[in-house]
C-alpha cells in the first residue's frame, strides 16, 4: 500500500478556493480582502468567522478554531484527514490513483467507521429499492401510482425513489448474499429484530424516500402507503448513530447551490412537495421529516441564507405551522421570512401539478406576504370583527406588532391598511400606537448577518428606526503584554520565512530564552521538526501534520495576522529581548511572593537572600534593551 505523496496533496489543494468550499457550508460575505460570516463551529448571531482567500486559510476569532480546506472538511463532516483529500480531489476534478492504506495513508487518518458502513447498507438498499419500483412487476402498481399523481420517470430517477415490496426479507435476503453485517443493519433501522430474534426488513410495501444528510449521505428512508390503510401513513426510519429527524432536512444538499442563488430557501411541509417545486424550477425547497422546524434546522438554514419562504399547506395545521416557523425564523433568529399563501388551501404539490409551474412562480414571486402581512390576517382567523371586542382585541394586537417595526415607512404602510380597513384616522392609530410598550431586539439579538455589510450592525433608539454601530472581531479583554506580542510576531515570521526561523532560532539560543505560553512553545516545537525533515515555509502544509486542534489553531490565527514584511534581524533581536525581559518580569514577581511568604515567617535570612536577587534581577532588567 502507498501514502498519498506530498506533492499531491499540494496539487489538490492547490487546485481549489477554500472560499468555495467553505461556502457550501457558511453565508460568507465580502470584506476588505476576506470573506466572514457566522461560524459553523459555535453558536454565534455576530459574525467572527474568517476565510482568507489569499492564504487559504478559515479562522473563527470568537471561537478560535481555524485551518485549512482539509481540516474545515475534517472537523465539519468529520472526516479522516484521507476522506477530507478524496473529498477535496473530487471537487478539483483530479483523479487520485494511489492505492491508500487504513493505517498508513497521512496523518489524522483513521478506519472506516460504524458510521461509515452504516450509509453503504444504505446506499445499497437505495439501489435495490429504486431497481424494485422501475423494473420489476412487484413495483408496477406503485410506479403506477406515482406516475398517476404527475410524476415523471425524470424525477424519480432523480429524486431515487424506490418501493419496498411486501415480503418480511426482500433487503435481508439481498444484504446476507453480499455478506453485509445484518447486526449492523439492524442497528442503522433498515432491518428489525423480531421477538424471537428474527431479523426482518423494516420497510414493506411502501414507496421509499431515500433520505440524505446535510453532506449529501444517504442516513435513512421515509416510506409512503399508497394502497392500504393500515399504518401510518409515512414510516421513517427510527433515530439511530446515522439518522436524527432534528439535523435533517430533506433535500437541503442538493438544494444547497440554488439556495445561495436565489438567497432564499422554500420551506415545505412534504416530500411530494419538494419534488414538485423542482420540476416548477424551484429548486431551493426543502422540507422537514414530518416534525416541526427545530433549532438545529434553523442553524442549518442560517448557514446559507438569511431570508426563509414558508409555503406549507394551506390547511388550517399548515396555517398553524406556518405561524409556528416563522415565529422561531424571523423573532427568534432574526431571518427574514415571508409566506405563501396559496388558493383553495391546496397544497404545493397539489397546486403545482393542477395549475402548473408558472402560476406557482407568479404567486413565489408577486404574491408572497411578509411576515408582519401574514401576522395580521393570521390574527383575524379566530375572531367576529363585526363584534366590537373582537374588532378592539384584533386592533390591539396589531397595532403590537407593527409597533415592532424599524422603519418607519413600514409603519405608516401597515397603519393606512388599518386605518382603510376600519374607518380609523392615522391620528388616532398613531396616538394608540405611540402607547404600545414595544421591547426592541438590542444588538446581541441579531441573528444574522447585518445590512449592507459585516462590518456594522444596528442598534435600536426611538422610533427612528435602526442606528449601526461599528464591531470588530474579538476585541481582547485586556491589552496583550508586550512579551505575548513578541511570541506572537517571531511565530509569525518563522512560520513564513525558513531564514526567519533560522535567524530567530538563533536569537533564542544566544540569549537562552524560549516561549512562555505552552501552545507558542508547542508549535515552536513542531517548526523545528517541520524544517528539520527539509520542508521549505508552508503554513498550508504544515497544517496537515499537526495533529493537535490548538496548534493548528494557532497556525491559523498567525496566519491571519498583519505584520511588517520588511524585517530586519535587528527588529527580531528587539522581539526576543522583548521575551527575555518577560521571563526576568515573571521571576521577580515570584521572588516578591516568596519575599512576602518569609517576612510573614520571620526567616529574616531568607527574605535577605530574597531582596539581594530582587535587586540584582531588577539591574539586569533596566540594563535589558527595549
Amino acid at each position: 500500500m502507498q501514502r498519498i505523496p506530498e506533492e499531491k496533496i499540494d496539487e489538490i489543494r492547490s487546485q481549489v478556493d477554500i472560499v468555495d468550499v467553505v461556502g457550501n457550508y457558511v453565508q460568507l460575505k465580502k470584506q476588505g480582502r476576506n470573506y466572514t460570516g457566522l461560524c459553523p463551529f459555535h453558536g454565534e448571531k455576530t459574525p467572527s468567522f474568517s476565510v482568507s482567500p489569499e492564504k487559504q486559510i478559515f479562522h473563527c476569532f470568537g471561537c478560535g478554531k481555524g485551518g485549512n480546506v482539509f481540516s474545515f472538511l475534517m472537523q465539519i463532516d468529520g472526516l479522516s484527514f484521507v476522506e477530507s483529500v478524496k473529498k477535496v480531489a473530487d471537487l478539483a476534478h483530479i483523479p487520485l490513483d494511489v492505492a491508500i492504506s487504513q493505517g498508513d495513508s497521512a496523518p489524522g487518518n483513521k478506519p472506516d467507521s460504524q458510521e461509515s458502513k452504516m450509509i453503504e447498507i444504505h446506499q445499497l438498499a437505495s439501489k435495490l429499492y429504486h431497481y424494485l419500483l422501475m423494473e420489476t412487476e412487484e413495483g408496477q402498481e406503485a410506479l403506477q401510482y406515482l406516475l398517476d399523481r404527475g410524476m415523471s420517470e425524470q424525477e424519480l430517477d432523480h429524486f431515487e425513489i424506490g418501493f419496498a415490496p411486501a415480503h418480511a426479507s426482500t433487503v435481508t435476503t439481498f444484504l446476507k448474499k453480499r455478506e453485509v453485517d445484518l447486526a449492523l443493519a439492524v442497528e442503522s433501522g433498515l432491518l428489525t429484530e423480531r421477538d424471537d430474534g428474527e431479523v426482518v426488513d423494516r420497510f414493506r410495501n411502501r414507496i421509499m424516500f431515500p433520505i440524505k444528510n446535510d453532506r449529501g449521505q444517504l442516513v435513512g428512508f421515509s416510506g409512503r402507503l399508497f394502497n392500504q390503510e393500515d399504518g401510518p401513513k409515512y414510516l421513517n426510519s427510527p433515530e439511530t448513530p446515522i439518522f436524527n429527524k432534528r439535523n435533517i432536512l430533506y433535500h437541503f444538499s442538493d438544494a444547497r447551490q440554488e439556495i445561495r442563488k436565489k438567497e432564499e430557501i422554500l420551506l415545505l411541509e412534504g416530500y411530494m412537495d419538494v419534488i414538485s417545486s423542482v420540476s416548477a424550477t424551484f429548486s431551493n425547497g426543502v422540507a422537514s421529516m414530518g416534525t416541526s422546524l427545530t433549532e438545529e434546522h434553523v442553524q442549518m438554514i442560517r448557514r446559507v441564507t438569511n431570508r426563509a419562504i414558508i409555503c406549507y399547506d394551506g390547511d388550517r395545521a399548515g396555517i398553524e405551522a406556518s405561524f409556528k416557523a416563522g415565529t422561531m425564523l424571523a423573532e427568534q433568529h432574526r431571518l427574514e421570512v415571508f409566506v405563501l399563501q396559496l388558493p383553495n388551501g391546496k397544497d404545493p404539490d397539489d397546486f403545482i401539478r393542477s395549475e402548473g409551474a408558472e402560476k406557482f412562480a407568479e404567486i413565489y414571486t408577486h404574491q408572497r406576504l411578509t411576515w408582519t402581512a401574514f401576522k395580521l390576517q393570521f390574527f383575524k382567523r379566530n375572531r367576529n370583527l363585526q363584534n366590537e371586542t373582537d374588532k378592539i382585541a384584533y386592533l390591539g394586537e396589531a397595532l403590537a406588532e407593527i409597533g415592532k417595526l424599524d422603519q418607519a415607512v413600514e409603519r405608516e404602510l401597515y397603519l393606512k391598511q388599518l386605518g382603510s380597513e376600519f374607518d380609523l384616522s392615522m391620528e388616532a392609530l398613531k396616538q394608540q400606537l405611540q402607547q404600545t410598550v414595544v421591547v426592541k431586539p438590542k444588538p446581541h439579538d441579531y441573528g444574522g448577518p447585518p445590512p449592507e455589510s459585516y462590518g456594522e450592525y444596528p442598534s435600536y433608539e426611538g422610533d427612528g428606526g435602526p442606528v449601526y454601530e461599528q464591531f470588530s472581531f474579538a476585541q481582547p479583554s485586556r491589552v496583550p503584554s508586550a512579551g505575548l506580542t513578541s511570541e506572537k510576531r517571531l511565530l509569525k515570521y518563522m512560520l513564513e520565512d525558513r531564514d526567519a526561523f533560522i535567524q530567530i532560532r538563533n536569537l533564542l539560543e544566544e540569549h537562552q530564552t524560549d516561549f512562555y505560553h505552552d501552545n507558542y512553545k508547542a508549535l515552536y516545537t513542531h517548526l523545528i521538526g517541520f524544517y528539520a525533515s527539509g520542508n521549505d515555509a508552508n503554513p498550508l502544509a504544515l497544517m496537515d501534520q499537526l495533529k493537535d486542534d490548538m496548534a493548528r489553531n494557532l497556525v491559523s490565527e498567525l496566519e491571519m495576522m498583519t505584520v511588517n514584511t520588511d524585517v530586519s534581524i535587528e527588529e527580531y533581536q528587539d522581539y526576543v529581548q522583548s521575551l527575555t525581559k518577560s521571563s526576568i518580569e515573571r521571576d521577580i514577581k515570584e521572588k516578591e511572593q516568596a519575599l512576602l511568604t518569609a517576612t510573614q515567617q520571620g526567616d529574616i535570612p531568607a527574605a535577605l537572600e530574597l531582596a539581594r536577587t530582587i535587586t540584582t534581577m531588577r539591574a539586569t532588567m533596566k540594563n535589558t534593551p527595549n
